[in-house]
């Protein structure tokens, strides 16, 4: 498959909503399970904080970029889609972010773990209820009709100022990026980090930053 192909607007957006389909999914799951079993190992509540921690700014930053890029861009060409609900579920979305992370951090403390996992359950649980139709009416509202309109050329200038700006916004990025590549299957991830940097992936994301980011790997797709 050739290169604009690979990088349009669809085949973009499906990248990131994947990864944090799945990331919602592995911290809820996870939360829950802890919750009722409590952390094997020394480093478990490192792991699954980081990793909550990652979730969030990568998603703040996914639809920071669709209301301050994406969506401008996409009114003047979809003049019926609905934006404005969109964005109010951005709002409501990042109001239960704001509960995943206050919970997360109560990880760290010994003496509210329990409590702290049952209300990292409860709000991963509702924003994931939340999540699922929210893409979904991107889908079909959004993504597939602006693919359909927009020139490929177009699009590869899209897909990379939003790419950049997402990335950006996600920090710290040896927690973020570690969390977008190995969130996606081995088969998909060639193509989401076409744009990256060799040095990222190549000596900073296994060598520099593996230390930071190795916590997480349970809870990857590594």
């Amino acid at each position: 498959m050739s290169q604009p192909e690979e990088r349009n607007i669809e085949v973009s957006f499906t990248a990131i909503h994947k990864i944090i389909t799945r990331g919602l999914s592995v911290s809820w799951e996870s939360a829950l399970k802890t919750a009722r079993q409590g952390f094997q190992t020394e480093t478990g509540s490192e792991g699954l904080l980081k990793f909550v921690q990652a979730l969030s700014s990568v998603l703040r930053a996914h639809h920071l970029t669709e209301d301050e890029l994406a969506f401008p861009f996409f009114r003047s060409i979809l003049t019926q889609a609905p934006f404005d609900l969109l964005m109010r579920r951005h709002e409501e979305m990042a109001g239960t972010l704001d509960e995943v992370l206050r919970a997360a951090e109560e990880l760290q403390n010994e003496g509210r773990q329990k409590a702290g996992l049952s209300d990292l359950a409860d709000a991963l649980g509702r924003l994931n209820e939340a999540w699922k139709p929210h893409i979904q009416m991107e889908a079909d509202e959004l993504i597939a009709k602006a693919d359909a309109l927009v020139p490929v050329e177009e699009q590869l200038r899209l897909t990379r100022l939003f790419a950049e700006h997402g990335q950006r916004l996600s920090v710290p990025p040896y927690l973020t990026v570690p969390f977008l590549l190995y969130n996606l299957p081995e088969e998909d991830r060639a193509a989401f980090s076409r744009g990256m940097p060799a040095e990222v992936l190549s000596h900073l994301v296994p060598v520099v930053w593996r230390q930071q980011w190795a916590p997480m790997t349970p809870y990857l797709l590594t």
